[in-house]
């Protein structure tokens, strides 16, 4: 385990300067996923003391049309931690080298005095479970095929299955609260670890949160979902990638997807509940508000960040009312 799910402050004075970073000798530039990315190595010494020294982090930064959707990923984690959903440390940085502004997120990997583990993403799993899984698509990308290994798994005398239930419980309410249309079958996964008895296996932290939050709503647009009629029909429209079923038609929206799990497995409601019951808005809402101050050439802006807050609780009341009617 690392540090996913641990709160751990950044000062609004240190934004991480990654200029002179060293770049990762394999994944340099990181080739997973549509956004611009880099691995680096944190310094031997650092001047930050929130970071891990000699550790690996993945620099995620945008530009077009959405050149500030790196704070979804900053905003992302400190839902976690409101949550408690082991989501990776996310930071504020910057390189003066090319002028851009990102989110440094920690490496769920090898980390220091801790047991060396193997990440197999979820699009291998699904590869091996589906007969022409289209990996690119990920249309057959479903939630009964993965439940299905992952019972068979718990099955197994030489695995010890850590309890993948209210993971993917923790995931689904997570990206059902910041409105997460791409959790694909490469952005969730497992992690082996050997040992002399058995081989201990576990999810990965829930990480890649970006396309969320409304990152995609421009700021001259974002008046209209503060009338309850517009911002309803856009939770409504909101769907997870998964889909519950392999031979459904479209993939869950994200509180059906909630429903969906709960039917199945009564006892879930309750975990749910108390999650929503002990999430402190306010808190949230003065984090959030708070980061605005970083001053880094593609800031906050007051008004994405009180929109985002806008967004996370209107999504947690409408999970609320609906998830309260189960016993």
């Amino acid at each position: 385990m690392g540090r996913e799910g641990q709160w751990i402050n950044q000062p609004i004075t240190e934004a991480v300067d990654i200029s002179n970073w060293k770049k990762d000798d394999e994944f340099g530039i990181y080739p997973e996923g549509a956004r611009d990315k880099t691995l680096l190595h944190s310094p031997v010494s650092s001047a930050y003391e929130f970071l891990i020294p000699n550790h690996r982090y993945l620099y995620k930064y945008a530009f077009g049309r959405h050149p500030d959707q790196f704070w979804t990923e900053i905003i992302a984690y400190q839902v976690g931690c409101f949550l408690d959903v082991p989501v990776p440390p996310a930071f504020i940085a910057f390189d003066e080298n090319d002028n851009s502004c990102g989110a440094l997120i920690e490496w769920f990997l090898n980390y220091p005095e801790q047991p060396e583990e193997r990440f197999v993403p979820g699009g291998d799993i699904m590869m091996n479970l589906i007969p022409n899984f289209d990996r690119k698509k990920g249309q057959q990308h479903n939630f009964t095929t993965v439940e299905n290994h992952l019972n068979l798994l718990a099955t197994f005398k030489k695995v010890a299955m850590a309890d993948w239930l209210t993971y993917w419980c923790d995931m689904l309410l997570f990206d059902a609260l910041i409105g997460n249309t791409d959790r694909h079958q490469d952005n969730w996964g497992l992690l082996w670890q050997s040992s002399n008895e058995k081989l201990k296996v576990r999810m990965t932290p829930v990480f890649d949160n970006g396309t969320s939050l409304g990152y995609e709503i421009l700021e001259r647009s974002m008046d209209d979902f503060y009338k309850p009629d517009h911002l309803q029909k856009y939770i409504n429209r909101g769907c997870h990638h998964i889909r519950w079923q392999l031979h459904d038609e479209y993939p869950a929206h994200h509180i059906e997807l909630l429903e969906l799990l709960v039917s199945k497995y009564p006892a879930i409601a309750s975990r749910i509940k108390n999650k929503l019951k002990a999430f402190d808005m306010n808190s949230l809402r003065a984090i959030i508000t708070n980061s605005t101050k970083f001053e880094i050439r593609i800031p906050l802006t007051e008004k994405r960040a009180e929109f985002v807050c806008h967004l996370i609780e209107s999504r947690y009341l409408a999970i609320s009312e609906r998830i309260e009617k189960y016993p």
